[in-house]
């Protein structure tokens, strides 16, 4: 019967490289020789969320490989796995941001797959917009952040699109539960037009607006654009966005016809008419989240293209959901920048 031997061998021996790092073990069975992977321990936690304020930020994240760390722990939390063969060891490539499976002996960058791919901006010019857009409750503009960083608006606007597109989709799978208040609110500027009986909504974008109601406080909050508020476009949202396993979620709103909308999905449904000196105490969640939002839109971009609006309350209701990890939400921003793909331009088709 065979027994199986362990080989020690050093990782400058054994991958031939520059970096000796941990000890691997070889097992030789049956005349057979496997490779065991071993991933070099650290003293470094597996929660990546701590608490940082500006000065503690600047001093962790001072140079490009402390940040291109950062970005490897997000990804490989428990050691590296390479993206061809799926194989769990690997040494890093100290001439590039890469890293080298030691089986198929194939390079993946760190930062292939993320925001970050293929961007000539330095890491720690991104690392530090990130921090500002996650912890200032009033976001940033992009003629704000040209200022400050040095760079011209155009480079500024495409970075901030891409880290809005990371927090859209960290809440993409979010679902709402409990007694849950809901109602329409619109977004945008004042028609310049002055003619007499001119709707409300002319010139103005319709957001449906879905916040818990935890009692003392607000908790979590989703809002989407929606084309109307008709029964047909409110129906794939409120499908989406309340859980409906198990169903029967209590939901509060205004006496609005489509708002029925709820009873059909198996939801509970308070509505009613609420005179406008009541909104704030019956709907005070929506009240309260309605208010915020237009407050941080006034503070911070004065004037806004609607054709973002979206992306806009995606990185609002990010901060809001998250707003008691007030210290930790430039590390959470970071892990879903680092988990997020490339944002490409839109290239137009030729004629």
């Amino acid at each position: 019967m065979d027994y199986p031997i362990f080989v020690h061998a050093c990782a400058r021996c054994a991958d031939n490289c520059e970096i000796a790092g941990a000890p691997r073990y070889f097992l030789l069975w049956s005349g057979q020789l496997y490779s065991i992977a071993n991933t070099p321990k650290t003293e470094e936690k597996l929660v990546l969320y701590v608490d940082m304020n500006l000065l503690e930020f600047q001093r962790k994240y001072s140079d490009e490989e402390a940040c291109l760390q950062a970005i490897f722990a997000s990804r490989w939390p428990r050691g590296y796995v390479c993206p061809y063969c799926g194989h769990n060891d690997g040494h890093r490539v100290h001439t590039r941001r890469s890293m080298q499976c030691c089986l198929c002996r194939k390079q993946s960058s760190i930062t292939a797959g993320t925001i970050f791919e293929q961007s000539h901006i330095p890491l720690t010019v991104w690392f530090l917009m990130i921090f500002f857009v996650a912890q200032d409750k009033g976001g940033g503009s992009a003629m704000k952040f040209s200022k400050q960083l040095g760079m011209c608006r155009n480079t500024a606007s495409f970075m901030l699109r891409k880290i809005r597109s990371a927090l859209s989709a960290r809440d993409e799978t979010l679902t709402l539960a409990g007694f849950i208040e809901f109602d329409e609110a619109l977004f945008g500027s004042r028609s310049k037009s002055k003619r007499v009986g001119k709707p409300p909504s002319t010139g103005k974008k319709y957001v449906l607006v879905l916040v818990e109601n935890e009692g003392v406080r607000a908790g979590n909050l989703v809002m989407k654009v929606v084309d109307s508020p008709m029964y047909e476009d409110l129906k794939p949202v409120v499908a989406e966005k309340v859980e409906s396993d198990p169903p029967g979620q209590w939901m509060v709103a205004d006496g609005w016809g489509s708002h029925h909308v709820a009873l059909e999905l198996g939801h509970k449904l308070r509505m009613g008419h609420i005179p406008n000196d009541l909104q704030d105490k019956v709907l005070r969640c929506v009240s309260l989240a309605v208010s915020h939002a237009r407050r941080f839109f006034k503070g911070t971009y004065h004037h806004y293209c609607k054709k973002y609006l979206q992306m806009f309350l995606d990185e609002f209701c990010y901060r809001w959901n998250r707003r008691h990890l007030e210290m930790q939400l430039a590390s959470h921003a970071i892990v879903a920048c680092a988990f997020q793909k490339p944002y490409r331009r839109r290239v137009p088709k030729a004629a």
